[in-house]
């Protein structure tokens, strides 16, 4: 009788016990529900949208234009919600995600001489700042302002209002067009070229602000490596610059110049410490340009190239070389012609992930309507000299086309290099 009573006794306390262990359960779901439904009524993600889809574009400039197809690419971006306190960083979750810093000042637009070594000894010194690459190079072209202007000095006056933006026509998307080639010679391996093309509209000051940004990244280093290298440009330079444009409260050219060269930056300690820690050499040359207005923002480290072409001025090359040929054409050493065969043709002084802080070169010029912007690695300017591809640009409106044939031209011309190259129509 006694066990019986006892045996009833520990019945009652495991009851008992789990009746609170549900009631625990309970709360802590609620309090779970509660959180969650907290953060999506107080947590507001800024998403950037396309201007326009790439299927509804290409579908309407077939059945409007057939003769003129307009290609773009887009990306939807999400971007974190601002914190309100603190260093500059970003909320999610319950986590604080640090924002990535811009230099307050970029560096003087151009290219600063180099110094001056006695002529036996200016090949040796480039040579040992020269990282080696697959490649040969072309002279440095002659540069005229398109402008105008003589002096190019960084413009810092604010652009103007916004508000002339408004219109359906100014939201518009570019018209593009892209080449992307592994080159005959190297056809059995991957393209080590990257590209990047981004087409949007931001709110500034309640106002609609169209920009785009275009990046041709040169990868160096080996097949996975050159590869792995320019990818790694171009996918932190434009996180870098797209989130400093959907959050930045200042619209003037000395902010986007250091807007741009901070993606640079970022992007190349990313691929330093990268090939610090898995022990490897790997660089990229890169290119960008971000069309804002009717301004051009354009950067560039090592050879890859950015072009303006205007009908009245012919084809202009808006970057420089950072290569050893270039360097001994500017110095008098060699002639223009020399550069095809000299021994070191295959060497640049300056790229990312060479070391861990790198000068980037930066413009601002005017564009016009109906001026282009053709940027492109050395795999398409060495192949297709600089009077050929203006002949090609002056061929048709249609950038399409036209990246077809300046493709074709350097595929006849031997297509000894990987080939990319994006065109696009202001």
């Amino acid at each position: 009788m006694f066990a019986e009573f006892w045996l009833l006794d520990d019945i009652h306390r495991w009851l008992y016990a789990l009746a609170w262990l549900g009631l625990v359960c309970l709360i802590v779901l609620l309090v779970w529900f509660c959180y969650r439904y907290w953060l999506h009524h107080h947590i507001s993600l800024v998403s950037l949208a396309p201007v326009v889809s790439i299927a509804l574009n290409r579908q309407e400039q077939q059945r409007n234009q057939p003769e003129e197809v307009s290609w773009m690419s887009t990306q939807q971006l999400s971007l974190l919600t601002p914190a309100t306190s603190g260093p500059p960083s970003y909320s999610w979750l319950g986590l604080t995600i640090p924002r990535l810093r811009l230099p307050q000042r970029a560096p003087t637009s151009g290219v600063t001489a180099p110094i001056r070594y006695p002529a036996a000894d200016r090949t040796r010194a480039l040579w040992e700042e020269a990282p080696t690459r697959p490649a040969s190079f072309t002279p440095l072209a002659g540069l005229a302002d398109p402008t105008g202007a003589t002096d190019r000095s960084r413009r810092t006056a604010p652009l103007s209002s916004a508000s002339s933006l408004t219109s359906p026509s100014a939201v518009q998307p570019l018209r593009v067009g892209v080449a992307w080639h592994p080159g005959l010679v190297r056809s059995t391996q991957p393209n080590e070229d990257s590209l990047g093309m981004f087409q949007g509209t931001c709110i500034y000051q309640s106002e609609l602000l169209p920009f785009a940004l275009f990046i041709v990244a040169d990868g160096m280093g080996g097949h996975a490596c050159g590869l792995e290298a320019s990818r790694l440009a171009v996918q932190h330079m434009s996180q870098t610059v797209l989130q400093s444009i959907m959050t930045g409260s200042e619209v003037s050219n000395e902010f986007f110049l250091d807007m741009l060269i901070g993606g640079v930056e970022c992007a190349n300690r990313v691929i330093c410490q990268k090939a610090q820690s898995e022990g490897i050499e790997m660089g990229t040359t890169l290119t960008a340009a971000l069309i804002i207005q009717k301004k051009a923002y354009i950067v560039n480290v090592g050879d890859s190239r950015t072009y303006l072409f205007r009908d009245s001025a012919g084809l202009i090359q808006i970057t420089h070389d950072h290569s050893l040929v270039a360097s001994l054409v500017a110095y008098g050493d060699i002639t223009p012609d020399e550069v095809y065969t000299h021994p070191e043709r295959n060497k640049v002084y300056r790229s990312l992930g060479h070391e861990e802080n790198v000068k980037v070169d930066s413009f601002c010029i005017d564009v016009l309507n109906h001026d282009s912007l053709l940027l492109c690695s050395d795999g398409l300017w060495e192949m297709v000299r600089d009077p050929a591809m203006e002949h090609v640009m002056r061929s048709s409106q249609n950038p399409t086309l036209l990246c077809e044939r300046l493709l074709q031209s350097a595929l006849n011309s031997g297509g000894e290099d990987n080939i990319s190259a994006v065109l696009v129509q202001v």
